[in-house]
């Protein structure tokens, strides 16, 4: 779905911008910013995906719908881990290499699946409520979780979303893309007023970070109102992201290319970017922006590469190499 394809682009750009502290030292880092917004965007959609496939196939044995995910998360970890290590001599630890210690996002997003496949498994099974009415209930209750286990943590330096606050927050916008799969072809036309609530909840969820953040009184627990705009703005995302207008827009040529392409190298974009990006082009800002998401592309494609060739060395078949370069 071109929807889907364009979330996971704009996805991966934020969170890219977000770690680009050192190239924006020219003007200022403050601009390496919208990584929460990108991680949000990327829990809704993987909530969406995983309904899908639901309602396609129905819920697999856990093994074998779990490996599936599992062969997609953690081989081009381990494969990139062990690439910097032979090539740029980067030291690693073991649960770097195992269990993704660096990257919180994979850690993350592999306990929501599982937890996301017991909630579908156990609906399946009891059936006295609706699967609509499920997703509610359990939207709600992660909400609450998220509102408890903030109240219940130690206050945080900066931002409460850059601590594991993150590994409890992003569920219930997981749950809230699977519900509007659910929902999705009855949004097909958007009006200025979804655009105006899409701008709002993003200024929001600012405003109330800018009062709430790196203070110990009471104005710190605003920041946990800036989960209200950082749902909306997910949720209006995609209706725009879902619209004629869009699609008509963009999904041509070039752009439909591109888009298509980053949405397809999502994972291996957010693996090789702490290794890729340099400052080396700085001289030569913004061109150092530019230069560095070329990079990082690249990158991106060939870590993709070797996991093709190493996930088809495991499965002992003859090579596919149309299958090895194909994104």
């Amino acid at each position: 779905m071109f929807s889907v394809d364009f979330l996971k682009f704009v996805a991966a750009l934020m969170i890219t911008n977000s770690h680009f502290q050192l190239l924006y030292e020219p003007l200022t880092p403050s601009l390496a910013t919208f990584g929460v917004h990108g991680n949000a965007l990327f829990f809704f959609v993987s909530g969406f995906l995983l309904m899908r496939s639901f309602e396609k196939h129905g819920t697999t044995n856990i093994l074998d719908w779990y490996g599936t995910k599992f062969r997609r998360l953690w081989p081009p970890v381990i494969i990139w881990t062990l690439w910097s290590a032979v090539v740029w001599k980067m030291q690693f630890s073991v649960s770097e290499l195992l269990l993704a210690s660096k990257y919180w996002f994979v850690q993350s997003i592999a306990i929501n699946f599982l937890l996301f496949y017991g909630i579908l498994k156990v609906q399946a099974i009891v059936k006295s409520c609706s699967m609509e009415n499920t997703l509610k209930i359990v939207f709600g209750v992660s909400i609450a979780v998220s509102v408890i286990y903030f109240f219940m943590m130690p206050n945080a330096v900066g931002s409460v979303y850059h601590t594991k606050f993150h590994y409890i927050c992003h569920f219930s916008i997981m749950i809230m893309g699977a519900i509007v799969y659910r929902r999705k072809y009855r949004w097909k036309n958007i009006t200025k007023r979804d655009a105006v609530l899409l701008f709002l909840s993003f200024i929001l969820y600012f405003i109330f970070m800018g009062i709430g953040k790196n203070h110990n009184n009471a104005l710190y627990n605003i920041q946990i109102l800036a989960l209200l705009p950082l749902h909306t703005f997910v949720y209006y995302s995609f209706k725009i992201a879902n619209s004629r207008k869009l699609n008509a827009t963009l999904n041509y040529g070039f752009f439909s290319r591109l888009i298509s392409v980053v949405a397809a190298l999502t994972l291996e974009i957010y693996v090789v970017q702490f290794v890729v990006i340099t400052d080396k082009f700085n001289g030569i800002f913004p061109v150092n922006i530019i230069i560095n998401l070329i990079l990082i592309l690249i990158a991106a494609y060939w870590l993709k590469v070797l996991t093709s060739v190493f996930l088809q060395v495991l499965n002992l078949e003859p090579f596919n190499l149309s299958k090895i370069f194909r994104v």
